[in-house]
């Protein structure tokens, strides 16, 4: 994964609060894919390898909790994807990466996964129950982005 760390800074310089839920094993993020019944892109997995799950206070990226990929807590991917396939009707392939008041859900689009190594990142409406527009071509991508727009 890219050095974001010069970025990272400039959020905080910015006056922004940062928390991460601390790295995860790769023993955890095979655990989640197994537990969600799907293929995670490579930038992602290292984004849990490195962070976990977090960034800024109130707008986190949703991870591995105490490197626990069965932890099902809202803020957890695997938690944030169950709420979302059952209250939401959330499609298989998709994987929650921010969930927020119940009504912005964005998520990895891993059903095409047999073509890539890396998946878009959508945007799933959750009143009509179909993602509505791709937000990015890759994690990597929507996670320099995250942070861009919290650095000014």
């Amino acid at each position: 994964m890219k050095d974001y760390s010069e970025l990272i800074s400039r959020v905080e310089e910015a006056g922004n609060e940062i928390f991460w839920l601390g790295a995860a094993s790769s023993d955890q993020i095979e655990a989640l894919e197994k537990n969600l019944g799907c293929v995670l892109p490579e930038s992602f997995k290292d984004f849990l390898s490195i962070y976990g799950g977090g960034g800024v206070v109130d707008a986190e990226i949703s991870g591995i909790e105490d490197n626990d990929a069965s932890i099902d807590f809202g803020g957890t991917v695997y938690g944030d994807t169950l709420t979302a396939r059952e209250e939401y009707d959330l499609p298989k392939g998709l994987v929650v990466i921010f969930f927020r008041d119940d009504e912005t859900c964005w998520c990895i689009d891993s059903r095409d996964a047999l073509n890539s190594k890396e998946f878009p990142v959508v945007s799933y409406n959750l009143f009509k129950k179909k993602v509505d527009k791709k937000i990015s071509d890759d994690f990597s991508i929507f996670f320099e982005e995250y942070f861009t727009l919290r650095s000014r």
